[in-house]
């Protein structure tokens, strides 16, 4: 049988299992995994042998800046990051200028997008005070899921009023899209962040961790909980960073509630005593670091995301209160983390439940994504656990060349991503097409 492309003596990963095993594709789809019939040939065939075939990565939290902030970043820039990063799905954020909160900029984006992306990509709807009866035009363009920022964050895009919210959430149900939440309170960050400017006696780090304390976090996340628990929507709480926010989160996960959590590689890796570099939430002291980890290992934490959040070198040069919260971590939060699985502080199928399973399942993108199975979009992610390299800022494809991880060895690295059998980046070249990004929607819109 003729197939598109044959990839062979490849070691496949699942969040299940892992087995030496060949994939066949055609027309973009995985059309068999197994042994391969002696007669079986392709118009290409890739030779895997001592790699690691995962399902294509899904970093379901960037920000590419699209449209208004380019001179950050841009479809192009950052799905090109994302390629070289592994990456073969992303979920964008909707603060953008003008903010994605309406059909017609949500038509925009898409637009946007699909001329300039290498990858396949899915969008996020804003929610505000005037846009409760809009969210069924949204659903139907095919937002993934919608965003709320209960508290300020870049952008300073203010939370819907508690009744017009509540609305939302009881919305949300009926169309059966879950709600996302940046869950801090502007109140507790704002006076806290006032105290921390008159302080001297500590370091950027903690300054930035108690200007935006764990009460702003966990309280947030309370309240959240309870607007979910009363209106039965379907929530995620995005880049938890504390212990007491995960003890909620499990709290009400117990509860049976339909709640999903991701944190993010630089609340695993830093501590507040390491690391100013500024993103919000910001990354907390040892003690939460700790919690983090352990969560990701018993599988109370569902999904990793980078949230990549790009600026300027000369804006994130500025003194500590005056430049802008993130940092670019599309291209890097795959290394990063196979770095820790050749460390042993997870297994490869943990990697791929939390990167790839999980955030397909989370945002109803599975089985089209996710996975390896037959008949599932052929999105894979080819890794070398052996390869080693520097992170270097300057090489980075993002439009920031900026990183907290300037001059961080890791081993393990995509060496090959592939987008419905196309490959995007082959052995550390761009090897793809711009505008070959697919808009990816909700399977309850298939």
């Amino acid at each position: 049988m003729h197939f598109d492309l044959i990839i062979k003596n490849g070691i496949l990963v699942t969040s299940l299992r892992t087995l030496k095993a060949d994939i066949a594709i055609r027309d973009g789809i995985i059309f068999k995994t197994g042994d391969l019939h002696r007669s079986d040939n392709a118009d290409d065939i890739y030779d895997a042998e001592g790699k690691h075939i995962l399902p294509g990565i899904i970093d379901a939290h960037v920000h590419f800046r699209d449209p208004g902030l380019t001179d950050k970043e841009d479809f192009e820039t950052g799905s090109i990051a994302a390629a070289f990063g592994g990456v073969t799905t992303v979920a964008d954020m909707p603060n953008v200028i003008p903010v994605t909160s309406t059909p017609q900029s949500f038509k925009e984006k898409i637009k946007i997008a699909q001329k300039k992306s290498y990858i396949d990509f899915a969008l996020f709807a804003l929610l505000t005070n005037d846009n409760l009866d809009e969210m069924d035009k949204l659903k139907k363009l095919g937002a993934l899921g919608f965003k709320v920022f209960f508290g300020t964050s870049t952008g300073d895009i203010a939370c819907p009023s508690t009744a017009i919210l509540i609305q939302q959430m009881e919305k949300s149900v009926k169309l059966n899209l879950r709600m996302g939440f940046h869950c801090e309170i502007s109140e507790i960050n704002s006076y806290f962040t006032s105290v921390c400017k008159n302080k001297t006696n500590l370091s950027e780090g903690r300054l930035l961790s108690q200007a935006r304390p764990v009460m702003s976090e966990a309280l947030a996340i309370q309240t959240v909980i309870y607007y979910a628990e009363y209106t039965k929507a379907k929530i995620h709480i995005h880049h938890i960073t504390s212990n007491e926010g995960l003890l909620l989160t499990e709290e009400a996960k117990q509860k049976k509630m339909d709640i999903s959590t991701e944190t993010c590689p630089h609340y695993l890796l830093f501590d507040d005593t390491q690391n100013a570099h500024k993103v919000y939430p910001p990354i907390r002291g040892i003690e939460h670091n700790k919690a983090l980890w352990q969560a990701l290992k018993k599988g109370e934490i569902n999904l990793l995301a980078s949230d990549h959040a790009p600026h300027t070198a000369e804006e994130k040069a500025l003194p500590i209160w005056e430049a802008p919260a993130g940092l670019c971590g599309v291209e890097t939060s795959v290394p990063l983390m196979l770095n820790e699985v050749n460390k042993g502080r997870l297994t490869l199928n943990d990697f791929v439940r939390l990167s790839s399973e999980a955030p397909a399942r989370v945002w109803d993108m599975y089985p089209q994504k996710g996975n390896l199975r037959d008949g599932a979009d052929a999105d894979i992610t080819i890794v070398d656990m052996n390869m080693k390299k520097v992170i270097t800022a300057g090489e980075l494809h993002s439009k920031s060349k900026t990183t907290p991880y300037e001059g961080m060895e890791v081993q393990g690295c995509p060496v090959a991503t592939i987008v419905r059998g196309k490959f995007v980046m082959k052995d550390g070249k761009l090897t793809g097409v711009k505008g070959h990004g697919m808009h990816v929607k909700p399977k309850c819109l298939r």
